[in-house]
């Protein structure tokens, strides 16, 4: 459904599994994603609708928290900003075009509209419904009208549940516009600058903004704070580093991206990867793990 790329919040018990199908008009797919930030462009030639398939569900879109009962829609091409604290079972249909039908929303944008929780069950109870006929039933699938038969049942389930949708205030959507686009370049300036230690003043100054600001904007966007935030991306720098190339050591590493205190370090890089830095590096040259 587009490009897409993610930072995991963590690899312990780490598990992801993702299942299509492919109708007549469209495309259901099934996904059981991981704590993560996920920046993902997703572009459709008609109209994506996305929801969330369990109660306990929730992620920040765009700044936005996302509980059910809500939907994603987007149209045409639109680049997002999700934050998944948890893991979640997440549904979407991309439909390869879609007749006027009263959706809200313009073209080339995202957005997270709120619904009548009945017609969000009655939704998503309709796709656990055909995937499962699907994987039990599929000859079923082959039979005359049917493909037909379950696409206009997935839009007309949807026109009721966007029928009671309402959208968030234009206020709060401008406003977290702004904070969209300042942690964007917020994230350029980072991957220009990657391996150098950034202090935070100096970040906000290059932007433009003030420390508060762009905190602010961060725990909007990224659901943490920017110190938070920052040593989870210079974290996966290390790692990437140590797994890539040869460095001359992993204090040297550590180092190059502002981690002053080893121990520290070390302790932060084992939460975050269930290792040391020196078994990632052992693993990266073949060499048997060390258990310290």
């Amino acid at each position: 459904m587009g490009d897409a790329s993610s930072i995991p919040l963590g690899v312990r018990n780490f598990a992801a599994s993702f299942a299509s199908l492919r109708l007549k008009g469209c495309t259901v797919y099934l996904q059981r994603t991981f704590p993560r930030i996920l920046q993902v462009q997703y572009s459709t030639t008609g109209a994506i609708i996305g929801l969330l398939m369990e109660d306990e569900a929730s992620l920040i879109f765009n700044g936005m928290e996302a509980r059910p009962p809500v939907l994603l829609l987007v149209k045409g091409t639109a680049k997002c900003e999700i934050v998944e604290q948890q893991a979640n079972l997440v549904a979407f249909v991309n439909f390869d075009s879609v007749d006027d039908r009263g959706w809200p929303g313009e073209d080339d944008r995202a957005q997270v509209i709120g619904t009548d929780y009945v017609r969000f069950d009655a939704l998503r109870t309709m796709l656990r419904d055909v995937l499962m006929l699907a994987s039990h039933s599929p000859d079923t699938l082959a039979q005359p009208n049917v493909i037909e038969s379950i696409e206009e049942s997935m839009l007309q389930a949807i026109d009721l549940a966007v029928a009671a949708a309402s959208p968030a205030p234009e206020g709060k959507r401008l406003g977290l516009n702004h904070y969209l686009a300042l942690v964007r370049k917020f994230d350029e300036f980072v991957a220009v600058n990657a391996g150098k230690t950034l202090y935070s003043a100096d970040v906000a100054r290059q932007l433009g903004v003030s420390v508060r600001t762009l905190h602010n904007a961060v725990v909007a966007i990224r659901g943490m704070s920017m110190h938070r935030y920052m040593r989870l991306r210079r974290l996966w720098n290390v790692r990437q580093q140590l797994v890539r190339i040869e460095p001359q050591s992993i204090k040297a590493v550590a180092l190059q991206n502002g981690f002053w205190h080893m121990g520290e370090f070390t302790s932060l890089y084992r939460e975050l990867f269930g290792e040391t830095p020196q078994q990632t590096l052992s693993a990266a040259r073949g060499l048997p793990k060390c258990t310290p």
